[in-house]
């Protein structure tokens, strides 16, 4: 009854860690916000800077799963390549290692409770400040963090001491890593502990504690600080199930990287340690209070940390070599990409909801990509004599209409699950711009798939002459080039924002002045021939209406992502007026 009592103690303990651990990992991310992001772009640098990212950002949100899961996404998103992500991971073992540290240096020699209590008090009566909101988030840091040593508090009550366990003590020195196979089943256990937990950091503190009470004697210990390493690469591999190649290749690397230098520290486990122990002073031996509580610990993080130092700098050595094992392991595949599903936002993305809005762009891009698809359809059934070459035209705008849909719904559906997550200010921000984004893309495609319903009818009832559909290309190419520039916008952060709006307003006016030109033209050529036939002059002046509010929706994407909407609605700035679609979906003019 004592052992059960003792586990759930323990486990316990375990819960309020990793509780700690993600409400502080969660608080970090939030005040960071946008500076997480622009640190991890800072990594299509080189290896190198690469490795400092992570290494800075695993620091920063004490979560190295958390990284190597973001570092996923962004590989999904093409916004890192293999060699990079593979840097980022590198620095995030190391980055990893400061938990150890801190554990180390405050979780045995001073009384928990001093500094606990109070972070957890300040912390949760910080979330009721709504003025600020940079406290609630630092808040939720603290209260994380107090929860953190609470656990770690609990932990160590949980862990009976080395003189009343006696049989406790018989049973762990089974797994003392005296022989290589002893030494390869306490790096399995570590290994399993580390899956089973899902944190390496909670294992660690396990570990840590352990060797503080002299149940494992500092050698075990570092063995199973190396099963960690590799236990914590799973992680990274839930998060690339279903992912892009390129997302599983950099899972891939993560874990291979760990095991691989798991294996050479196995061979050097000894020379190793004796490295170690030149660097921190200090006897690993005994169990006086100074061995258990000072020496043990220090060595142990300073293995953790010396570890992944010399292993991130072999391989940033042979980066391009371990890149083409990698690559020959899991080469390319060319598969038929499902257009109605997200490439780049997957599940183990809303695990660290504040660094993913960016790849969220990206499928709005995608999304805008598709718009621009079914106006080169378009084109392609303004221009073909073909009927076969028309009919198929036609019938792939349907279809890419139709995953228009499909993918407003899913993106949609994942930025309302990210708003749930008490995002900051700028983020919710951001989630609703592209609320917005979708919309107008949807609309844009709905009247691509309009012009294809008119031009099959038009050329049912023979309604055009060729010059008709010579000045419908003419439109219809003007509004492509308006798509291609406006898609740019969605991306790109370090745009002149007054001159992209002005230059947007301006081919708004020149579309609107085209469709103007056109309908005129139509009109008199058809009233002076004596072939005035007021079905084709309405189909002909439908089609041109659809293709000028697609340009419309086009400068409402402009005017969403530069911010300039807003602005101009505050300002009540006529041209803003002038630009919103009327209640019955045309402008005011």
């Amino acid at each position: 009854m004592e052992g059960i009592l003792l586990f759930f103690n323990l486990l316990g303990g375990l819960g309020v860690f990793l509780l700690g651990i993600k409400m502080m990992s969660d608080g970090l991310q939030k005040a960071a916000g946008n500076r997480l992001r622009k640190i991890i772009s800072g990594a299509t640098g080189n290896r190198f800077t690469a490795t400092f990212s992570g290494v800075l950002v695993t620091s920063i949100i004490q979560s190295s799963s958390a990284t190597t899961v973001m570092v996923v996404g962004f590989a999904s998103a093409g916004l890192l390549t293999l060699t990079q992500s593979l840097g980022v991971i590198f620095g995030a073992n190391i980055g990893t290692t400061t938990t150890a540290w801190i554990i180390s240096l405050l979780g045995f020699k001073v009384d928990i409770s001093l500094f606990a209590m109070p972070m957890i008090g300040v912390g949760f009566f910080s979330q009721f400040v709504n003025k600020w909101p940079i406290i609630r988030r630092v808040g939720e840091a603290m209260l994380g963090f107090g929860l953190l040593f609470l656990g770690l508090s609990l932990i160590k009550s949980g862990i009976p001491d080395i003189q009343t366990s006696s049989a406790v003590m018989e049973w762990i020195t089974k797994f003392r890593p005296d022989t290589i196979w002893s030494l390869l089943g306490v790096i399995g256990v570590g290994t399993v502990l580390t899956v089973l937990f899902q944190s390496s950091s909670a294992v660690m503190a396990v570990t840590l504690t352990c060797a503080a009470k002299g149940l494992i004697d500092y050698p075990t210990a570092c063995a199973l600080v190396l099963g960690e390493n590799i236990g914590t690469t799973i992680t990274a591999n839930i998060a690339a199930i279903g992912a892009p190649s390129a997302a599983k290749r950099a899972a891939l690397g993560h874990m291979m990287f760990n095991i691989l230098g798991v294996i050479w520290a196995v061979i050097l486990f000894r020379p190793l340690l004796d490295f170690v122990g030149w660097i921190i002073p200090g006897s690993t031996e005994g169990t006086s209070r100074e061995v258990l509580l000072v020496s043990i610990p220090y060595h142990l993080a300073a293995f953790h940390t010396t570890f992944n130092i010399i292993n991130t700098c072999v391989m940033l050595i042979f980066i391009k070599q371990f890149e083409k094992l990698i690559m020959a392991i899991m080469p390319l595949k060319r598969s038929e990409e499902d257009q109605t599903d997200l490439v780049y936002l997957k599940a183990g993305i809303a695990a660290t909801p504040e660094l993913f809005l960016e790849v969220a762009r990206r499928e709005v891009d995608r999304m805008a990509g598709l718009v621009e698809t079914i106006i080169s359809k378009t084109l392609h059934a303004i221009k073909t004599d073909s009927e076969k070459l028309f009919e198929r035209s036609v019938e792939d705008v349907h279809a890419k209409e139709k995953a228009s849909d499909v993918l407003e719904y899913k993106i949609n559906d994942f930025l309302k699950n990210l708003t749930h997550d008490q995002l900051s200010r700028d983020m919710i921000a951001d989630a609703m711009m592209m609320f917005d984004l979708t919309n107008y893309l949807e609309k844009m495609a709905d009247h691509g798939d309009k012009i294809a319903i008119l031009l099959k009818k038009a050329r049912q009832l023979k309604a055009f002459e060729d010059q008709d559909y010579e000045k419908l290309e003419t439109i219809g190419l003007k509004v492509k080039k308006i798509i291609k520039d406006t898609r740019v916008t969605i991306l790109n952060y370090n745009m002149n924002k007054e001159r992209v709006m002005q230059q947007a307003l301006e081919r708004e006016r020149e579309l609107n002045e085209m469709r103007h030109a056109f309908r005129e033209d139509k009109t008199s050529r058809d009233f002076t021939q004596q072939q005035l036939s007021p079905v084709a002059v309405t189909l002909y002046t439908d089609i041109l209406t659809s293709f000028e509010k697609i340009g419309d929706y086009a400068l409402n994407v402009v005017e969403t992502t530069t911010g300039i909407r807003e602005k101009m609605y505050k300002n009540g700035d006529k041209n803003f007026k002038a630009s919103v679609p009327a209640k019955d979906g045309g402008r005011k003019h």
